[in-house]
């Protein structure tokens, strides 16, 4: 059988703090705690694929695993944003070899996020745009009080203050016409039903396109006209929202 493979490139970090300054590649248990870890289950095998290894890069955690039987996830992940400020052209490249790309941050790190927001999704925004990448936002966390009005009180005004609120988080998914989800915890129930149905979608998608390709024009010719799925919210959890 051919072999088949989805290249999903991953940028920051659902964990407050992220990355420190200074730090190149997250941790074993970072990387294990992580959410397209968790989705990958223990068949995850971590190190540089030999498929790809030319486009090594330190910075960037390198996994894959099979899913669907027969197909190869390589996921490259990078928790640190301050990779784009110091190797912009070696972030670039990665990037331009990704058939899918997954965006995360904590709804308690709300400085990290507006670094995110104002600085680095202007640069991506345009590239983005130009090769029609499919783009899953995620938000990593719980707030207090979610499903109600803020509370007043000192400790939980000062939870707000520092959370990012839902209707930025939608802002942000809009502006890079990304699918939009919130998940409470990365348990195997938000990880697997919410994040793993839309990961897989696309990555049907992507299988679908390639497959109808030549293969000398896949890297150069994107997956222009995919779209988001239309999405139900799960109950009363709002745990995920799309956007097109």
């Amino acid at each position: 059988m051919a072999y088949r493979s989805i290249h999903i490139v991953a940028l920051g970090s659902e964990c407050p703090g992220g990355v420190g300054p200074g730090e190149e590649i997250m941790g074993q248990g970072q990387l294990q705690g992580g959410l397209l870890w968790s989705y990958l289950g223990h068949g995850a095998l971590v190190g540089p694929c030999d498929l790809e290894s030319s486009m090594h890069n330190p910075a960037f955690m390198e996994y894959s695993s099979l899913v669907f039987g027969d197909v190869t996830v390589v996921v490259r992940d990078c928790p640190s944003w301050d990779l784009l400020d110091s190797d912009w052209a070696s972030v670039r490249k990665v990037l331009e070899q990704a058939d899918i790309l997954v965006i995360k941050y904590s709804v308690t790190d709300k400085l990290a996020f507006q670094q995110v927001r104002n600085g680095y999704a202007p640069r991506l925004c345009p590239l983005l745009r130009h090769w029609g990448v499919p783009v899953i936002l995620v938000a990593v966390g719980a707030r207090l009080n979610d499903e109600g009005p803020p509370c007043t009180c000192p400790l939980c005004a000062s939870d707000w203050s520092s959370c990012v609120p839902h209707s930025e988080g939608l802002q942000l998914s809009r502006d890079l016409g990304a699918t939009y989800l919130e998940l409470p915890s990365l348990n195997h129930v938000f990880v697997g039903r919410y994040f793993g149905s839309v990961l897989e979608y696309f990555m049907i998608q992507c299988l679908k396109h390639k497959a109808k390709e030549r293969p000398e024009k896949r890297r150069g010719n994107k997956v222009n006209d995919l779209r988001p799925p239309h999405l139900e919210q799960p109950g009363q959890r709002n745990a995920m929202v799309s956007q097109n």
